[in-house]
């Protein structure tokens, strides 16, 4: 991000992938929270993979961390993300049309829920910083 700002161009952004987040250690919601409200999320690579650092498991969307991708969708919808959204998964042994078709699925079901969370108030939640609150609520919009 720093370069980003450095050169300070209207063309120049970031694509952030989900699985180079974890294997840096990162937390990806944070990393949409803070490119996005500079204006600068070009592209999301989404995955999911375990937090092993300088691994990228290319697992489907959610499958791993499905509170991290709930929270990661809250934040594309809060910054407005208007970008192209790509699966960056390694289908090896599944059959690659009904993985790319399940990471859709998962994606559309989790803005879905996203909503959900703004309407229930999960802003209000967030502003208080009541952590045990904005849990349950996520728990009933079903975050599995």
């Amino acid at each position: 991000m720093l370069l980003v700002q450095d050169i300070d161009r209207p063309n120049m952004g970031l694509t952030l992938d989900v699985g180079h987040c974890l294997a840096a250690g990162e937390n990806p919601a944070q990393s949409v929270a803070m490119v996005g409200a500079r204006g600068k999320l070009f592209g999301m690579q989404l995955n999911d993979g375990y937090q092993r650092l300088g691994a990228e498991d290319g697992l489907m969307f959610g499958s791993v961390h499905p509170r991290m991708a709930i929270e990661l969708v809250y934040w594309l919808r809060k910054t407005k993300y208007a970008g192209h959204i790509y699966f960056d998964t390694f289908p090896r042994n599944e059959d690659p049309v009904k993985e790319a078709e399940y990471n859709i699925r998962k994606f559309k079901t989790m803005w879905a829920r996203a909503v959900r969370l703004e309407h229930e108030g999960v802003d209000r939640l967030l502003a208080r910083h009541d952590a045990v609150a904005s849990l349950e609520l996520q728990d009933t919009v079903a975050v599995e």
